[in-house]
């Protein structure tokens, strides 16, 4: 078997851990299993979409503290 780094099995984890923490929220809410699992999934890749936009557009923005002459 091989080896996972540190990294990937925590990844995992975490991901794992947040479906099913937001799919337990959605069926309090009187969701089903699915949806709830569904909507959570949604939740986490909208996030990821908007955290790597202003990533990207943090990177691509000009130092302020350059001025030109």
């Amino acid at each position: 078997m091989a080896m996972l780094k540190p990294q990937t099995t925590l990844g995992g984890f975490v991901l794992v851990t947040l479906l099913l923490a937001g799919a337990a929220i959605g069926r309090i809410m009187g969701v089903s299993f699915g949806e709830a699992l569904y909507l959570t999934g949604l939740v986490l890749v909208i996030f990821g979409w908007l955290g790597n936009r202003l990533l990207l557009r943090h990177r691509a923005s000009p130092p302020e503290d350059r001025r030109e002459a």
